[in-house]
């Protein structure tokens, strides 16, 4: 988890990445381990396929903000994700 004097870890999903993929693999960055060894995996927190419907539909929301792995994740509309 990133403290006061941190910054933030910020990547985007717009590289054709689902942002699920994006989402699982910027919190397992940050936490230095493989995507797969997160435990609990996203699909526990979020549906990964709604979330990933929302933000590549054609009515995106400007950002959908959830936590995850003890992170806050928010994740824009233009494909920018923060993890905090």
């Amino acid at each position: 988890m990133t403290t006061d004097d941190e910054e933030p870890f910020t990547t985007d999903f717009e590289d054709g990445r689902r942002p699920s993929e994006a989402v699982v693999e910027a919190v397992a960055a940050v936490e230095g381990v493989p995507a797969l060894q997160l435990d609990p995996p996203l699909y526990h927190v979020l549906d990964p396929e709604a979330l990933d419907s929302l933000l590549t539909g054609g009515s995106r929301p400007e950002r959908i903000a959830f936590s995850y792995h003890g992170y806050d994740v928010d994740v824009r509309r233009d494909g920018h994700i923060t993890v905090e």
